[in-house]
């Protein structure tokens, strides 16, 4: 099966119908901007950049994906995508461009809002897209495993917050055990890179960083296919 750009089209300017009616994903996508603007009248742009931009991952690439995903199966629209002559990758790309969109967006915007433009832009935008595709894939299998939206959140808050929480308290975590844990976790490199950038480095200084993300993206894009092909099963 060739792919097809019409099918994703048509599958992506779906979801621009539905985004404009579901205000629980506008409300999550205000939320980092949201967090941005606090932090920049408080004068720590610069050490906020990183949380900031995690949050725009989890709570929009990861929550909003995971709630579109699981809407359609509420409705049971996704079991007509998966049936239709479109591929498991047409399928998945149609429902993830506007979210990869308003993830993006929603960085560039922090960048605004916290002046943080001193670094390498073009290896800013790079780990942005590397840690929005990312956390959409995270999105989609949570998306894919949830019976309905609110269930959702039983699934995804321990996944995703416990990636948030961890970076915000690595500092504070004494315990060698749990140190070498949280520094596995992709959001830990992520705040480290962009940290990194803001600082001025260039890309042999963030290398470590990306290899982690890259391999953290290749599982979970294996994973991702494997979930959605045992729900087309189903």
């Amino acid at each position: 099966m060739t792919f097809s750009m019409r099918r994703v089209s048509a599958i992506f300017r779906k979801e621009v119908h539905d985004f404009k009616t579901n205000s629980q994903v506008l409300l999550m996508a205000f939320l980092p901007i949201i967090l941005s603007f606090l932090f920049s009248r408080f004068g720590v742009g610069k050490e906020m950049l990183g949380i900031t931009t995690i949050t725009a991952f989890l709570f929009v690439a990861g929550f909003v994906q995971s709630m579109i995903i699981a809407e359609e199966k509420e409705k049971h629209t996704l079991r007509v995508l998966m049936l239709s002559p479109a591929s498991s990758v047409e399928v998945l790309i149609g429902k993830s461009i506007l979210t990869v969109c308003l993830t993006l967006g929603i960085c560039i915007v922090n960048l605004f809002i916290l002046d943080q433009f001193s670094g390498n832009l073009l290896l800013l935008g790079f780990i942005f897209l590397c840690g929005t595709i990312l956390f959409i894939v995270i999105g989609t299998m949570i998306g894919l495993l949830a019976a309905s939206v609110p269930q959702t959140s039983i699934i995804g808050m321990p996944i995703l917050m416990t990636m948030y929480l961890a970076v915000q308290f690595e500092p504070m975590v004494e315990n060698k055990v749990i140190k070498t844990m949280i520094g596995y976790l992709p959001t830990s490199h992520i705040v480290k890179a962009l940290n990194s950038l803001v600082g001025g480095a260039g890309f042999s200084s963030i290398s470590g960083h990306v290899l982690n993300v890259a391999v953290w993206l290749i599982i979970s894009l294996f994973v991702c296919l494997i979930v959605y092909k045992k729900k087309q099963l189903d």
